[in-house]
Parts: structure tokens; C-alpha cells; sequence
């Protein structure tokens, strides 16, 4: 029996390594003439869709279930993202801290999102290749701008998302999403929701 329920076992050295090499194939600068099937592209524009709208409509434990049990939620600060385990980032977050966040803005009382923001986000420039060695995982970047609406203000973040999209018995999953801010090295704002 574990103290925390999920508990975060599967975030050891190995699953950064694979963060970092991830990574830089997220940020790679090479032409990806790679095809994947219609139907691959189709169910993961798809996924990307439902996730930017679940967010904006708050719907946290929907979103939620889009991941993968060993999943990570991570946005770098500096440009291109350095390694987390050397350097300080501006949010790294397993599955339980997921939950956590969750919980804890669904309460409707989170300081920090009083007014809760109202953001609108769109999705451009999707790239999809598979993951080297896996025929059941696949790679995806795909520019974003993300307005939002709080407290009288309206401002937009914008950058690019690489995420890592895996099958299994239930579906399409996310493995990682990794949002790389255009201006993730200067002082950020209060972005106490999810980006």
C-alpha cells in the first residue's frame, strides 16, 4: 500500500532521460516527410481538439482521462527546454499532481483563480511521426495562442505544445505534454490554470 494513490513510482531517472530525448526530438528542426495513416491523424487531431476544449470549458476529470497513467505535465523556462532534473521549470507535474490541481480548482475556491479564467485556445500546424521503435506511440507538435479572460483583462500566451500520444486497451492516451511559452525565460503571469 502506497502513502499517495496514484502513487509516482514510474518518475526516476530513466523516465527523464526519455523526457529529455523526447525533447529534443520534440524541438528537432528537420523536415518530417514521415506519413502516418489518415486514420492516425484523424484520431489524434482529434484528441488534441477535445483537450483544448476540455480545458477551456473546465472540465477537469474529463480531461483528465485523456492521460496516461504515467504522464507528465511540464512547462520548461528557458528555450529549448533543458533538462528538468537541472534546472528550475515553471510547472513539472506526474499524474497526482494532476489530480491535485484538479481538485483543487474544480472547488471553485482556488485564490488564484478568483474570477476563474475564461481561455480559448487554438491549435495550428499539427505534425505527427511515430516514435522510433513503437508502432503504438506517436509524436505531435503543433503551434498554440491561448487567450484569456480574467478579472476585466484579456492577454494571449502563445508558443508550441510536443506531445507524445500512446494507444492502449482504452484509447488513444497522453504520455506527455510539454508547453514550451514563447517568453517561458521572462516573468509570467498568473497562469494558475492549466496552459
Amino acid at each position: 500500500m502506497y502513502k499517495y494513490d496514484p502513487p509516482s513510482l514510474y518518475v526516476t531517472d530513466a523516465f527523464y532521460d526519455w523526457l529529455v530525448d523526447v525533447s529534443l526530438d520534440l524541438d528537432a528542426s528537420k523536415f518530417r516527410g514521415e506519413v502516418v495513416s489518415a486514420d492516425i491523424q484523424g484520431e489524434i487531431e482529434q484528441l488534441l481538439a477535445a483537450e483544448a476544449r476540455l480545458l477551456d470549458q473546465k472540465a477537469f476529470s474529463t480531461w483528465l482521462d485523456l492521460y496516461h497513467d504515467e504522464c507528465a505535465y511540464w512547462i520548461p523556462s528557458e528555450w529549448p527546454a533543458p533538462d528538468p532534473r537541472k534546472t528550475v521549470t515553471l510547472e513539472f507535474h506526474d499524474l497526482r499532481r494532476l489530480l491535485d490541481r484538479a481538485a483543487r480548482l474544480e472547488t471553485g475556491l482556488a485564490y488564484s483563480q478568483y474570477p476563474a479564467s475564461r481561455t480559448s485556445r487554438v491549435l495550428s500546424g499539427v505534425e505527427i511521426w511515430a516514435s522510433e521503435g513503437r508502432s503504438d506511440e506517436w509524436r505531435v507538435r503543433c503551434n498554440f495562442a491561448l487567450s484569456e479572460f480574467r478579472n476585466g483583462f484579456n492577454r494571449v500566451l502563445a508558443g508550441w505544445n510536443g506531445f507524445v500520444i500512446r494507444r492502449t486497451d482504452d484509447g488513444l492516451r497522453v504520455v506527455l505534454k510539454q508547453i514550451n511559452l514563447i517568453d517561458c525565460d521572462r516573468p509570467q503571469g498568473n497562469n494558475s490554470f492549466f496552459l
